[in-house]
C-alpha cells in the first residue's frame, strides 16, 4: 500500500498495521488509516530575527521599493488549515483564532514537519486554534515572523515564514525615487564645454576631431588618477 504525502505529493510505501510514518521525500510526519482526528503537524524552527529582517530587505530591494526602516519583529507558531477549495486545489489558510495579521500561504513552508508537540517550540508563543472546520485536511503550526516597518513616511506589515523565509505582504512601499546624480551632470557639462573649446584649435574637421580626442584622453586619464587617489585616501 502507498500513501501520498499531502505536503510534497511523494508516494510512500507502508506496511500492514502501520499507523504513522515519515515521508521519504520531505520528512513530514504522516498518519495512516482511518482516523477520527485531524492530522496535526508542526514545523520546528529556531528563531532568527536577523535572517527574517534580511529576507524582508532583500525582497524589497529586488522589487526596487523604498527601503524599510524602524523594523520591529514578533514571532509565533501560527495554526494553519489545509483546505481543498471548489477547484480541488489545496489552500493553506489561517485557522480560526489565528492573529488578525496572519495571511494565507501560497504553499506550506518546506521542512521536516513533526507531529505536534508544544515542547518543540521551546519558549516561543504557540497560538491555539479556536475550532477546526470539518473540511480541513491537516492542521499545521507554522513558524511565522510578523514584521512591522516604515518606508517613505508610511507604516507597513509583512510576514516571513520560518525555514524557507518566504515574504508575504498585502501592501508594499512605493518604488524608490529616481536619483539624479548632479555631480555627473555637472561633469558632463564641463567636458562638453572643454571639448567644444578644444575643437576650435584645429583646422578642418580632422584637426578638430584630433584635438577633441586628445582632450578626452587627457580628461579620462586625469579622472582615473583622481579616483585612485580618492579611494586610497579613505
Amino acid at each position: 500500500m502507498q500513501v501520498k504525502c499531502s505536503l510534497c505529493g511523494g508516494e510512500n510505501d507502508t506496511h500492514p498495521g502501520q499507523k504513522m510514518l515519515f515521508c521519504t521525500y520531505c520528512g513530514s510526519a504522516l498518519a495512516i488509516g482511518d482516523n477520527d482526528w485531524k492530522e496535526h503537524l508542526m514545523l520546528p524552527h529556531k528563531r532568527d530575527d536577523k535572517s527574517a529582517k534580511e529576507a524582508l530587505a532583500s525582497f524589497i530591494n529586488r522589487k526596487n521599493l523604498a527601503a524599510p526602516k524602524e523594523i520591529k519583529v514578533e514571532f509565533a507558531y501560527i495554526p494553519y488549515l489545509m483546505i481543498e477549495d471548489d477547484r480541488e486545489k489545496m489552500r493553506t489558510l489561517p485557522a480560526p483564532g489565528a492573529p488578525s495579521w496572519s495571511l494565507p500561504l501560497p504553499f506550506p513552508p518546506s521542512g521536516n514537519y513533526c507531529f505536534f508537540d508544544k515542547d518543540l517550540a521551546g519558549d516561543e508563543n504557540i497560538v491555539v486554534p479556536k475550532e477546526i472546520p470539518e473540511d480541513s485536511w491537516k492542521i499545521l503550526h507554522v513558524p511565522v515572523y510578523r514584521i512591522r516597518y516604515s518606508a517613505a513616511g508610511e507604516n507597513y506589515e509583512a510576514i516571513v515564514t520560518g525555514e524557507n523565509l518566504l515574504v508575504i505582504s498585502e501592501h508594499l512601499p512605493p518604488p524608490k525615487p529616481s536619483s539624479v546624480n548632479t555631480a555627473n551632470i555637472f561633469l558632463a557639462a564641463v567636458l562638453f564645454v572643454v571639448f567644444l573649446f578644444a575643437g576650435r584649435f584645429g583646422s578642418g574637421f580632422l584637426g578638430r576631431l584630433g584635438y577633441i580626442m586628445l582632450t578626452a584622453t587627457l580628461g579620462f586619464s586625469g579622472m582615473s588618477i583622481w579616483e585612485k587617489v580618492r579611494k586610497s585616501g579613505k
